[in-house]
């Protein structure tokens, strides 16, 4: 049965082929991208997430994070979607059985499938904090198995902060029953806790007063085997001073342990156990759910089953973002000392002034127009380029690109690229766009689609757009402020900034900049633009939205201006 409605409503552009799961914190479905036929998991979030604008805030953060995380261990993250009726997660579907599933229907894994299993979370969760995410409630659900017995992980930062206890309540190390924030420490408890039920069959502590019993039970190591007590002894302190103070730290006890008790391939032996219990617990009817815990009345969020910035003021936070795209610097560079090249911060701009009326010239004292007819005449002689592009913000999950366009006069860019973006999977494709349409490569054949939507052609309409020249001469044709920087030897810098509203209006361009309005709240938009001494323009950012808060960016750059071979629309298969 095909499930194409959700609660009312579906994430556009995917097929749903059936349920992978059905929690506290929301339903899974396996969905198929209508666009590469790539499966993806999409957990719709439960209406009282999806309506808490705390929790929404903080997992924007955390999915930005992950969207970029590349592990063999960590579930990939392809897409937050937030509309006017409910949220959803896409998420890569990553084939396995879940260790709650394994342990229902198995029991014990014995020593070795448990140190696997433990080896892989670890390295799972050691690349989600190097990201900055801490997962904050993990539990046997949150760990899936694939049939070559790897452990990966999902369903990082789902608990509302202040109910990661109530979420997995067997597993919560005893500061977050006291209202501490989850951390490092607390996810290496839960670690531990899930590592001693792969051990027993059972977790640590069971009873009416989870928090007591955290807090003042004694650790019941002497359950497990010999060689891994001092293993359970760390992960499980009491106080998470004496746990171990990093991941890696316990990896490498965890190492150490292993190879003393079961030999140097203990690794190949536990990951073959842990593949052969999965295949027999994915063999079994799904065992029934357990019985939600008690709780201190907060809502408990269960797990899936399937895995920045305008006004005046230092400007040295929001194009951080910009620096893998545009150039190497200090993590205290300004946005015009990365377009510059040097170290020589330039003086605060002029305050911005009202956008009504218009002046003749902006704030700032830089007349636009000269600057604009020099772009439109060099870009005229050289229509190409090499470019790279990047959207990343608070409201719409990024767009990447990078290749190449060519401009006929008259029409609209064309291009040939690498493409990745919103309410896709995450793998980037190679893409065509001509005209309005966008060709991408699936397997061997050419699939063609309208721009728009959501999906692999809402990515590459925001690209061209964003990427355009256009778009570069109209923030300068529309600024209220304007301000010039000393030529150099590489080009010169003009930063400023647009009436959002005056922007929104502007033919092609005006879609987007209307969205971006409308998400961040912005009535400016400010900018910078840097142009080589041939006025082509090399490098560029946007910003829609306060420095610090809710906004949203675009950055970009442009290498070998000239003449570019025609760029054709392929030939669908």
């Amino acid at each position: 049965m095909a499930f194409n409605v959700v609660d009312g409503w579906t994430v556009p552009g995917f097929t749903h082929d059936r349920e992978l799961g059905n929690g506290a914190s929301g339903r899974v479905m396996l969905a198929t991208d209508d666009m590469t036929s790539t499966k993806v998991a999409i957990k719709y979030l439960d209406a009282g997430l999806a309506a808490d604008e705390a929790f929404l805030a903080a997992f924007r953060a955390s999915a930005r994070a992950l969207s970029q995380l590349e592990d063999p261990n960590v579930v990939d993250l392809y897409d937050f979607v937030e509309t006017p009726d409910g949220a959803a997660i896409v998420m890569q579907y990553a084939e396995g059985v879940s260790m709650r599933r394994v342990l229902a229907a198995q029991g014990p894994t014995g020593p070795l499938a448990a140190l696997s299993m433990l080896g892989g979370t670890l390295l799972g969760l050691a690349a989600a904090h190097e990201a900055g995410v801490v997962h904050g409630a993990m539990r046997p659900a949150n760990i899936l198995v694939d049939g070559n017995g790897n452990a990966t992980l999902t369903d990082f930062a789902t608990s509302p902060a202040g109910t990661e206890a109530q979420s997995a309540p067997p597993y919560a190390a005893p500061e977050l029953w006291d209202g501490a924030p989850a951390t490092v420490a607390t996810d290496l408890y839960a670690a531990t806790a899930v590592f001693y039920e792969c051990l027993t069959g059972r977790p640590p502590y069971a009873g009416r007063n989870m928090a007591r019993l955290h807090r003042e039970a004694p650790i019941p190591a002497d359950e497990v085997p010999g060689p891994l007590r001092h293993l359970i002894h760390q992960g499980l302190a009491k106080d998470p001073a004496e746990r171990p103070r990093s991941v890696a730290d316990f990896l490498g006890a965890l190492e150490d342990a292993a190879v003393s008790a079961y030999g140097p391939s203990w690794e190949a032996q536990g990951r073959g156990r842990l593949a052969e219990l999965g295949a027999q617990a994915a063999a079994q009817p799904e065992p029934p759910k357990p019985k939600s815990s008690r709780s201190s009345g907060l809502n408990p969020i269960a797990a899936a089953t399937g895995k920045q910035p305008g006004g005046g003021g230092s400007r040295t936070r929001w194009i951080l973002a910009a620096v893998a795209v545009l150039v190497v610097v200090g993590a205290g560079a300004s946005a015009t000392t990365l377009l510059r090249g040097d170290e020589n911060p330039p003086p605060d701009p002029a305050p911005a002034q009202s956008s009504t009326p218009q002046p003749t010239l902006p704030a700032g004292g830089v007349d636009p127009r000269p600057l604009v007819a020099q772009i439109d005449q060099a870009v005229a002689q050289a229509p190409g380029a090499q470019f790279s592009y990047r959207q990343t913000g608070c409201c719409g999950f990024p767009a990447t690109a990078k290749g190449t366009f060519g401009l006929v006069q008259g029409e609209q860019p064309s291009y040939s690229l690498t493409l990745a973006g919103t309410g896709s999977a995450r793998k980037p494709v190679r893409g065509v766009i001509v005209d309005d349409q966008l060709h991408v490569r699936a397997g061997r054949q050419w699939k063609s689609s309208a721009l728009g939507g959501r999906g692999y052609p809402a990515a590459a309409d925001q690209v061209r757009q964003g990427s355009s020249v256009t778009n570069l001469t109209t923030l300068l044709r529309s600024a209220t402020k304007l301000t010039k920087e000393e030529p150099t030897e590489t080009g010169t810098i003009y930063e400023g900034e647009a009436p959002a509203a005056k922007m929104a209006q502007a033919p092609g361009i005006g879609p987007m900049y209307a969205r971006m309005a409308q998400a961040t709240g912005a009535q400016q938009i400010a900018f910078a633009i840097k142009v080589d001494p041939g006025h082509r323009p090399t490098v560029f950012w946007v910003r829609a939205g306060p420095e610090d808060g809710r906004n949203q960016t675009m950055h970009g750059s442009y290498t070998k201006w000239g003449r570019k071979p025609p760029i054709k629309a392929p030939r669908a298969d």
